[in-house]
């Protein structure tokens, strides 16, 4: 029996199901268990993420789960992991991509128009990256924050809390959800959206590892990481990154915001760190 641990979200519990069930296809004689496994961020909605750890509040338990044993793997969110993992752990996979990109949602009888750029709207988003692309393309609008699943974001929209959202496209078509007008947006995502990672022990469970994993978002990942990691980003820094493999060449879109100044910048080159760095030596050198 091989256990693999989620966070209880109903968003995590689908995305661990998506592996689950290519090692299922991959290997249909062994037997492969979810474990739901509670996290101090899922427990601490009241507050802000930078104000009690960052991203990395959504995995810390399930990490300490596979260095002592209680689970072979875990499943994340990629977005959700910081770029420096604890000693003994890495990410052994990915599964292929889905959708990277952010999307306004709103309730679908909603009498905004939200082409008119000078409206003045509330807007919830929790992350740094959305607020200043948000401002961009809304300068009256009024950010907001906000905490919590995809079910109960949608749930304080819906009671008027607030005139729109910004949500991963991936988490909604992944939960199924309907019913909301969805307005695209055209965003440099946060590195690693969309992109479901199975962390384990490292040089552990090689086999399930090489069997399910996607190699061209692996090296997309990879140069995301690297650049989010060369910039200082993560939940403190409006930092965001998209890497799409094409062909040999990797090709990464990256957004920043520097002493007020926004950067976006966009480069390809065949090995993902060389372009990590590349870019992230551009950046600096604005």
């Amino acid at each position: 029996m091989i256990k693999i641990g989620s966070r209880k979200s109903p968003l995590a519990m689908r995305q661990t199901e998506l592996v689950a069930e290519k090692l299922k296809k991959a290997f249909p004689d062994e037997e492969f268990e979810i474990i739901g496994i509670s996290t101090k961020g899922d427990r601490q909605l009241d507050k802000s993420l930078q104000s009690f750890g960052g991203k990395g509040v959504f995995i810390k338990e399930l990490e300490a789960a596979i260095l002592s044993g209680e689970i072979q793997m875990a499943v994340h969110s990629a977005k959700d992991m910081p770029t420096e993992l604890p000693d003994g752990l890495s990410i052994g996979a990915v599964i292929e991509r889905g959708p990277h990109e952010d999307v306004l949602v709103c309730c679908g009888d909603t009498k905004i128009d939200f082409s008119d750029r000078m409206a003045k709207i509330i807007i919830g988003t929790g992350s740094i990256r959305r607020e200043y692309q948000l401002k961009e393309l809304f300068p009256n609008a009024q950010t907001k924050p906000i905490r919590g699943n995809i079910h109960t974001r949608l749930e304080k929209m819906r009671k008027g809390e607030y005139d729109a959202i910004v949500l991963a496209r991936a988490a909604l078509e992944r939960l199924g959800i309907t019913g909301f007008k969805i307005i695209p947006l055209d965003f440099v995502c946060a590195a690693g959206q969309g992109i479901i990672a199975v962390e384990i022990k490292a040089g552990a469970m090689e086999k399930y590892m090489q069997a399910i994993n996607d190699e061209e978002t692996y090296r997309s990942l990879i140069a995301e990481r690297e650049f989010l990691s060369l910039s200082g980003g993560g939940c403190h820094a409006p930092v965001g990154a998209f890497a799409q493999a094409e062909n040999n060449e990797i090709i990464m879109e990256t957004f920043q915001v520097k002493n007020g100044k926004i950067i976006r910048r966009k480069m390809s080159d065949t090995n993902p760190l060389v372009l990590a760095h590349k870019m992230a030596e551009q950046s600096e050198g604005h």
